[in-house]
């Protein structure tokens, strides 16, 4: 026979309607208990394939027995665990009376009926209809005598509940790990044959001609060597110099003494003031000389020096001359040097940031590379550009499913035809206005399979978004998928135009191979 279920004869039906009530009568809610704890232990055992040992089994003393046997179809019998019992009504004059029935264990006999009469001449019925109709039977006397099933120990009850959810959560791993194994992909190295089959011999080959001849150390030394110097020159002094001119009150280094530039212009002055004293003294005022001196002015050295360069007897004034002009020589000198440091103060940051510049490319070009490595040809993750643009293709097949639904119009009634041959004018009915349009169950459910894309796409590369992104982009899948309230076709297609004008990962910024 069928397997019989206790709320079969509790006559309680469950169902999610709208408005419906909640359950109050507690001796259907028993044999429910009943039910739902047998149903869970079968489904459990079904799912560990024997291998977990479930909790509490001695509640149920013939579960490994007559309920699943060697991996049979589960047969309920009327046995109850050890924390339930079911009342049977006494049919003597203390039928007021209730007692607690006792499961007949197996091998004992079934009492005979006694009425049956002697000359009833019995039909030959194969042994099988025989049982079935006795078991039959036997349920329906079940049916009218048996009573209500109480709980009589609620504490056994509850520990085998919580133990049930505990085992349910190892059978459950189990189960996908059992499950997805297959679904597991190849791991890296199969995935990347191609790159492991070229590198590896070159590699091997590589490292064994620099560890031959002791190269691997030279070449180490002399690559450590290269980047430090190139980190110095690059990054370590540009940075710093750059540092201390916006933080610093120390003074920039610079090429020449200011100091010794003053004296040598007022040393000058001083020997052009006391020449022109001597050569000049009756013929200028001391204004002008005074004036001459300050502006320090050599041409009536030179001129004086070419003309007593005649004469031999001159020699020491053109000595003297010289002294003034080589001391002209080292003020042009010093104001020079003093022009290239004050270009160089002021073009610091300049030549600071071109020195940090071929830093920069490297970088960026080792960081592209790497990038290049890591995720083309590896294929270990997904950038930042590719996730944005996976989850933009989720939700633009979102966006044609939803568009390709809403409230799309009729099918054109078929085309008639004339007796001859021609096509028949067809009277187009005026279309009724339509209520809101919402998915059917095969479109909600492709739906649902894109919402859960894009979710495990938040949820997998949540570190490509901030915080409050992934908060307001889950709330919108949420009402999305309706999980906040009904939602009607056109309000899903505005859910996702609001969608793609908030995000700006959304918004495709000239991405021509996308």
């Amino acid at each position: 026979p069928n397997a019989q279920l206790y709320y079969g004869n509790s006559d309680l039906n469950v169902n999610k309607t709208i408005g419906g009530s909640i359950v109050v009568d507690d001796d259907k809610l028993a044999a429910w208990s009943v039910d739902g704890i047998w149903v869970v232990r079968d489904q459990l055992y079904r799912a560990s394939i024997g291998l977990v040992q479930l909790p509490c089994a001695d509640n149920w003393r013939h579960e490994q027995g007559e309920l699943i046997a060697d991996g049979a179809e589960s047969k309920m019998t009327t046995q109850l665990p050890v924390w339930a019992a079911r009342q049977k009504r006494a049919t003597g004059p203390r039928s007021s009376e209730v007692e607690i029935d006792t499961i007949l264990e197996d091998g004992e006999e079934q009492p005979v009926d006694s009425h049956v009469e002697e000359n009833t001449v019995l039909e030959q019925i194969p042994v099988e209809e025989v049982i079935a109709q006795t078991e039959e039977k036997a349920f329906s006397e079940n049916d009218k005598q048996e009573g209500k099933v109480v709980i009589i120990d609620l504490n056994s009850m509850a520990l085998e509940v919580s133990e049930l959810l505990n085992a349910m959560e190892n059978v459950i791993e189990m189960q996908r790990d059992r499950r997805l194994k297959k679904l597991k992909g190849l791991p890296l190295i199969r995935r990347n044959w191609y790159m492991a089959a070229l590198g590896a011999p070159m590699a091997t080959y590589l490292v064994y001609r620099l560890l031959k001849g002791g190269h691997a150390a030279i070449l180490a030394r002399f690559a450590v060597e290269k980047v430090r110097s190139f980190f110095n020159e690059h990054l370590y002094e540009p940075v710093s110099a750059i540092l201390l001119e916006f933080f610093s009150r120390r003074d920039r280094d610079t090429i020449i003494d200011h100091k010794a530039r003053i004296d040598a212009i007022e040393s000058l002055k001083k020997m052009i003031a006391s020449w022109l004293e001597e050569t000049y003294g009756d013929e200028f005022t001391e204004e002008e000389i005074h004036s001459r001196a300050q502006s320090m002015d050599m041409s009536l050295i030179e001129e004086r020096k070419e003309a007593n360069m005649k004469s031999l007897y001159e020699i020491n004034s053109v000595v003297r001359m010289s002294f003034i002009e080589m001391q002209f020589i080292k003020k042009e000198l010093l104001n020079a040097l003093y022009a290239i440091d004050d270009m160089m103060v002021s073009n610091e940051i300049n030549m600071n940031l071109a020195a940090v510049t071929p830093a920069v490319l490297l970088v960026y070009l080792v960081n592209k590379t790497f990038r290049f490595m890591f995720y083309a040809l590896l294929k270990i993750r997904k950038s930042r550009e590719e996730t944005y643009s996976n989850f933009r293709h989720v939700l633009l097949d979102m966006d044609r499913l939803l568009l390709m639904r809403d409230n799309p119009p009729s099918a054109p009634p078929p085309l008639a035809w004339t007796e001859n041959g021609d096509p028949m004018a067809v009277v187009t009915l005026e279309e009724k206005p339509r209520s809101p349009c919402v998915l059917n169950a095969d479109d909600l459910g492709m739906l649902m399979l894109h919402i859960h894309e894009c979710r495990t796409i938040l949820w997998e590369d949540r570190r490509r978004f901030s915080l409050q992104t992934v908060r307001d982009v889950a709330e919108d899948l949420a009402e999305l998928a309706g999980e906040r309230g009904p939602v009607s076709v056109e309000q899903q297609l505005q859910i996702i135009s609001r969608m793609c004008r908030t995000y700006p990962f959304l918004k495709v910024q000239g991405a021509i191979g996308e």
